[in-house]
């Protein structure tokens, strides 16, 4: 017996059940695009962080070495010869044949675009103590696109003997006089000084007078380079400090030998615009004073 199929079988689907399936299928598409579009932008964020990590990272690592090589280049000098919050210049016992290197780390700016640069620098043949540094540096870009370095957000700043910290050790005298008096058990929030010759940051030390009644006070929020009155977090001064009473800036060019360890604070980026990534670390002068056997 023969059958036959229904003309339905054969018909297919009606022009209805297209017009749904499509639309289905567009409601599906319009809803994942989007979430496409999220992931891979969100995987090359992800992908670009752990790319400005693994620069950050390895760049502490470098100057941290060298840091913990930190000497003088002769009996009676300092490991560190300038240190300010983009640049370091110091000495590292590395094993060189002819003493110890000159290490200069440093933010170096092209344009628009900022770099973490270390430059070697080997002492003259025959030169230690004292070491003299004329030979061309070897260069090492350990950091692309760096995202701080400027004054504002600096890369460095120094703790010293003592614990004091210091963001930076400007050159100039770093001394000034009060031109007003502090009377004996008042509360001040400002010092009328003379201008200070030298830079002077949020967060330095001061110190005021001299002998047994010698005071330290931190610069506050606006403190400036040649400011006449210069803001300080409260204090109660204990003793009457006379108009010329001595101020001098603890974190001068006098001081860099104090250095007994560097904070670094690294931001970068994989790319021009990118999202920053941060990553900080502190490094400990290791070495031992210059001897004999150094180089």
């Amino acid at each position: 017996m023969r059958t036959h199929r229904s003309r339905r079988d054969e018909a297919g689907l009606t022009l209805v059940e297209t017009a749904v399936t499509c639309a289905v299928i567009a409601v599906v598409l319009a809803a994942a695009v989007p979430t496409v579009s999220v992931f891979f932008r969100e995987s090359t964020t992800v992908q670009n962080t752990y790319a400005a990590v693994d620069q950050l990272v390895l760049a502490s690592e470098v100057i941290s070495r060298y840091v913990h090589e930190a000497i003088a280049p002769s009996p009676g000098g300092a490991p560190f010869a300038s240190a300010t919050g983009n640049a370091a210049t110091f000495y590292a016992n590395t094993g060189s044949a002819t003493g110890p290197q000159e290490v200069v780390a440093q933010v170096v700016t092209v344009g628009s675009q900022r770099s973490f640069k270390l430059d070697l620098v080997n002492a003259g043949s025959g030169s230690c103590p004292p070491c003299t540094y004329t030979g061309a540096p070897r260069s090492f870009v350990l950091i692309n696109y760096l995202t701080n370095g400027t004054a504002a957000n600096p890369l460095f700043s120094y703790t010293i003997q003592g614990g004091g910290t210091c963001p930076a050790f400007p050159t100039g005298s770093g001394a000034t006089t009060l031109s007003a008096v502090l009377t004996n058990g008042h509360n001040y929030s400002s010092l009328s000084v003379a201008p200070l010759p030298s830079a002077v940051a949020t967060g330095d030390t001061l110190i005021i007078g001299s002998g047994a009644t010698t005071q330290t006070v931190t610069a506050s929020a606006g403190a400036a380079q040649n400011a006449t009155s210069i803001p300080v977090t409260s204090f109660t001064a204990n003793s009457t400090y006379g108009s010329g009473t001595a101020v001098q800036d603890q974190c001068v060019a006098g001081l860099v030998g104090q250095i007994t360890a560097v904070s670094m604070a690294l931001q970068a980026t994989k790319q021009p615009g990118g999202q920053p990534t941060g990553y900080q670390s502190l490094a400990y002068l290791y070495s031992p004073n210059y001897n004999a056997t150094v180089g």
